[in-house]
């Protein structure tokens, strides 16, 4: 018989995805560095942490294959999107809700204004999880994807789709 914790784990994480509602959580402020890579702080458990938003062009085509599935191959201007806390992704892990979903909302606030700010752009790969910190704590990667869903259903002329547990978005033909 499972605990009674174990139970109210899925009635948790329908309250939290309901709490975040439109995942209107503000982003906090964030600078670009460069063309592909900006920047935000982070007071992670007292420390001023500094994350880094990259945005890789997938030009190899081992990597367009590894990053997407065969329907989206064809695809010419996509770019991979990752992100690292201080240097180190598992970072992410130790984080509290709140900040998750205040670094997710960040992310995302990112990516559309990249996407604003590139007349030709057919797709972004946004990676998941890793592996480890998923296995460690899968309420919080339930809730990162069910974020990460939310706000990515929310931009226009795009659609979402997933692919090896990472989030594609494309842009619509018109």
């Amino acid at each position: 018989m499972a605990s009674k914790s174990t139970l109210l784990t899925p009635i948790l994480e329908e309250l939290l995805v309901k709490e975040i509602g439109e995942a209107n959580i503000l982003p906090l402020k964030w600078s670009q560095n460069g063309p592909f890579q900006y920047s935000f702080n982070i007071n992670i458990e007292g420390k001023d942490e500094k994350v880094e938003v990259n945005f890789t062009q997938i030009i190899d085509d081992i990597e367009r294959q590894f990053y997407f599935p065969p329907k989206y191959r064809n695809l010419i201007n996509i770019f991979n999107v990752g992100f690292d806390i201080s240097g180190v992704e598992k970072q992410f892990a130790k984080t509290n809700l709140k900040i998750l979903l205040t670094t997710l909302s960040t992310i995302v606030d990112i990516v559309k204004d990249f996407i604003k700010h590139r007349s030709i752009l057919d797709g972004l790969f946004i990676k998941p999880m890793e592996k480890e910190t998923k296995d460690k704590n899968p309420q919080k990667s339930s809730l990162y994807r069910a974020f990460i869903k939310k706000q990515l259903e929310q931009i226009p002329n795009y659609s979402y789709d997933t692919y090896r547990e990472g989030f594609i978005l494309i842009k619509n033909k018109k």
